[in-house]
């Protein structure tokens, strides 16, 4: 017997049972009768183990819970596929005869864990529910290891939402919201500059966060994939943070940091399946033209992105507009940015299954060249697409702008992110 397993699996069923757990929208949203493997993928930090515990809880009452946090210092020295079943035939000896339901936390720790959670997957026997802080749990690599048969979801740091009730505050209803407007146009600030990482907003502390940026670019870029030319990576890191919400291309990080253009897409691509970026791309009919255009690039949190660059705080506009991104990525709504023939810009088009939306950001509308600026933008964005509605979103202005038979809707963001579906 391996005393030690013993006492690793012990310690984990009783960190399962954490009391006190906030809700998080996740939750509900994750299909627990299905047969496929159920992973759960996000940045470190984000609550993707107080998500497995949640589902634990709602779960034991059908069956016993085997969860494991692979971020555990014994894996360190007993890392090999052949740990899960240990695990496995290890719970089932000492603690309960019969198992239904299986989480593996930061599986992507376990060498070749893959094939393992296949041989799981392909006996039909339990339950298997993963996560990770890697993208590639959500790649098509992965997809073919478990020949298609898996359900991914994403999870980002707290949703506005989430973060009021983190806070302590009641959600408003729509008579509510408008009666205290200045209160969450407040607190859409403080969320804007603090970000929704769980335990920052908790003990609103930000200094958490140059621990967590430095835990990402460490162990889930350097470490993990053996990087070299360190300190080029983090330079690139941090320039690609402080220019969050614009347009960066990779021939330009290229001459910046005198490296070839393939090293330049290979570090790109680390931020990415670490979940430090995220990039979006023009909208375009063509897939072969989409692929090709410039990419935006948006960090995963405000509030990491305030700490790393220190002139992010002080680009209002480009922070809402991350915190509009953020969002559309938890709604699950394909998102580009709109070029005009003119070679202006819309932020956002969002293809929808019925219709297509516009959305233009913008932190402040009360200087009338702004407003033209940016209204001319989204007519001829909405001719274009042959769209009758559009949508702004600002810090505090609320305004329906009419002309003939196109309809601009200004909207407060706040208000969006609380309550727009």
């Amino acid at each position: 017997m391996d005393t030690a397993l013993v006492k690793v699996i012990d310690f984990w069923q009783k960190n399962a049972e954490e009391q006190g757990l906030l809700p998080r929208a996740l939750v509900d949203a994750i299909d627990t009768e299905t047969k496929e493997v159920v992973d759960i993928v996000g940045p470190r930090r984000s609550g993707k183990s107080s998500v497995m515990k949640l589902l634990i809880q709602k779960l034991k009452k059908k069956g016993n819970c085997l969860y494991i946090n692979f971020e555990d210092p014994y894996f360190l020295e007993h890392n090999s596929p052949t740990v899960i079943d240990e695990l496995i035939e290890t719970y089932m000896a000492y603690f309960k005869p019969s198992l239904a339901y299986i989480f593996f936390d930061e599986i992507q720790n376990i060498v070749s864990w893959e094939k393992a959670v296949r041989k799981l997957r392909d006996a039909q026997r339990y339950k298997i529910f993963l996560s990770g802080s890697s993208a590639k749990l959500l790649s098509s690599e992965f997809a073919s290891l478990l020949t298609g048969r898996h359900i991914s979801y994403q999870l980002l740091p707290l949703s506005f939402q989430e973060y009021l009730v983190f806070r302590g505050t009641s959600l408003p209803n729509k008579t509510t919201m408008l009666l205290q407007d200045t209160v969450f146009q407040k607190y859409l600030e403080e969320y804007l500059y603090i970000g929704g990482f769980p335990a920052v907003v908790m003990s609103n502390n930000q200094e958490l966060l140059k621990q967590y940026y430095t835990d990402i670019v460490q162990r889930d870029i350097v470490r993990h994939y053996e990087v070299r030319q360190t300190a080029i990576l983090e330079k690139m890191g941090v320039y690609l943070i402080t220019n969050a919400a614009k347009i960066v291309s990779l021939s330009s990080l290229q001459k910046l940091y005198e490296i070839s253009y393939e090293l330049a897409s290979t570090y790109m691509d680390y931020f990415k399946e670490a979940f430090l970026l995220f990039e979006m791309s023009q909208f375009s009919y063509s897939l072969k033209t989409q692929q090709k255009t410039l990419k935006k690039i948006y960090p995963i949190d405000t509030g990491l992105a305030n700490i790393v660059s220190f002139r992010f705080s002080q680009e209002r506009g480009r922070m809402l507009e991350t915190t509009i991104f953020l969002e559309l990525q938890r709604r699950k709504q394909e998102t580009y940015y709109y070029k005009i023939d003119s070679g202006k810009e819309v932020d956002f088009f969002v293809k929808g299954k019925q219709a297509n939306q516009l959305i233009q950001v913008a932190w402040d509308m009360s200087d009338e060249k702004t407003k033209k600026r940016e209204i001319a933008s989204l007519l001829e964005a909405m001719d274009e697409q042959k769209l009758k509605q559009a949508l702004v979103l600002t810090f505090n202005i609320t305004e329906q702008l009419n002309f003939n038979d196109k309809h601009i809707n200004m909207q407060p963001a706040y208000q969006w992110l609380l309550h727009s579906v």
